[in-house]
C-alpha cells in the first residue's frame, strides 16, 4: 500500500490510518497527526454548535427589534436552528457544560449581525443575552417587540 502523507492528501491519509488502527498495526500509525484530527475535531463540534446559537439569536433579536418584518423565512430559520442545537447536543452531550461560554459568545455575533442586517445602532440591543438558554430554545417563545415608542 502506497502511503499518503497526512500533508500530501488529508482524506486517503484518514482512510490508511483508520486501517492501520483496525489492523492493529500502532507501529505505524502516524500518532501525531491522529491526536492533532482528534482534537480539531472536537474543536469543530464546538464551533458548530457556536455557530447554530449565533444564527438563533440574530434572529430572535431580528424577530424582536424589527417586528415589521417578521415572516416565514426567520420563523423557519429559528425553528431549524432550535432544532439543529437540540440534535447537536444529542450528538455531543459533553457540549452541554460549554453552553454559558458558548451563549455568550454567539450573543456578541449575533448583536453583530443583527445591527449589520437591521441597520439599528448598538445601543438598541442589550449588552447580554436577554435570554436563558431554556428560554430561547421553548418552541413557543417569540420575543415580543424591544421597539419603544
Amino acid at each position: 500500500m502506497n502511503q499518503a502523507t497526512y500533508d500530501q492528501d488529508l482524506y486517503t491519509w484518514s482512510l490508511q490510518q483508520s486501517q492501520l488502527l483496525r489492523e492493529r498495526k500502532f507501529d505505524q500509525v502516524d500518532w501525531e497527526h491522529i491526536i492533532e484530527e482528534i482534537e480539531d475535531m472536537s474543536k469543530s463540534e464546538k464551533r458548530a454548535l457556536q455557530s447554530f446559537l449565533e444564527t438563533l439569536l440574530m434572529h430572535l433579536l431580528k424577530w424582536q427589534y424589527q417586528p415589521a418584518y417578521q415572516g416565514n423565512s426567520w420563523k423557519f430559520t429559528i425553528i431549524e436552528q432550535r432544532e439543529r442545537i437540540l440534535e447537536h447536543l444529542q450528538e455531543n452531550p459533553g457540549l452541554k457544560s460549554k453552553l454559558p461560554e458558548l451563549i455568550i459568545r454567539a450573543y456578541g455575533y449575533a448583536v453583530k449581525g443583527a445591527m449589520r442586517e437591521t441597520g439599528l445602532p448598538i445601543r438598541h440591543f442589550p449588552e447580554n443575552c436577554p435570554w436563558t438558554y431554556e428560554t430561547f430554545m421553548d418552541e413557543t417563545f417569540w420575543p415580543e417587540s424591544g421597539i419603544t415608542p
